[in-house]
């Protein structure tokens, strides 16, 4: 578990400096390229959800732990972040990765997954009702909800028309990605424990 813990801040510090560089190269060299498509920003937002969802998968697989759900819920959130930020069929990928990694095939991936986290919720209803609460009291679930946060104030950039919006929103999202990372971190680290028993 200490190598998430050195992972993390690695790269918690490394987008930092990610961020911090764009800035510089957008405002003070005018080379706006950093926050193109598929480019510095969204590239690096692409590999941060991409760790955070093998950090949101480690509590999937272990047995003993009685919050997996909450980790597959959270890894299909990362993984729709993924297929958001990232144009698959850009990619040289077989025929059946680029259908369920775009479009209506993504839709119906990421749907799918969630109406049966969902479902698998409702056969516990009190249990998984009393885990989420605990959940937005564990550091994972305080992350998550400052990681929502910067993406809708990133969010809102993108509609606004100011010097640099496209940056700004960019950013933000990083920012976001990044401490969405840290609540993987955590969670990965720390089971969320319930105030009810599984029956």
């Amino acid at each position: 578990m200490t190598a998430i813990i050195k992972i993390s801040n690695v790269t918690q510090a490394l987008i930092l400096a990610i961020v911090l560089w764009s800035f510089y190269a957008v405002m003070l060299l005018d080379d706006p390229s950093v926050y193109a498509e598929n480019n510095l920003l969204e590239s690096t937002q692409a590999l941060t959800l991409a760790l955070a969802l093998v950090f949101f998968l480690v509590p999937v697989f272990d047995s003993v732990r009685n919050d997996r759900l909450i980790a597959v819920f959270m890894s299909l959130l990362s993984l729709g972040f993924i297929l958001r930020e990232l144009d698959v069929e850009q990619f040289d990928l077989p025929n059946i990765l680029i259908l369920l990694g775009s479009g209506k095939g993504r839709n119906l991936l990421l749907g799918t997954g969630l109406l049966l986290t969902l479902a698998t919720a409702l056969f516990k209803f009190r249990y998984y009702l009393s885990l989420s609460r605990c959940f937005f009291r564990h550091g994972a679930g305080i992350a998550t909800l400052f990681a929502g946060l910067f993406l809708v104030i990133g969010d809102m950039f993108e509609k606004i028309d100011i010097p640099y919006h496209v940056l700004y929103e960019e950013s933000l999202e990083l920012v976001g990605y990044a401490i969405l990372l840290l609540a993987a971190s955590k969670l990965a680290r720390r089971e969320v424990k319930s105030d009810t028993f599984i029956r």
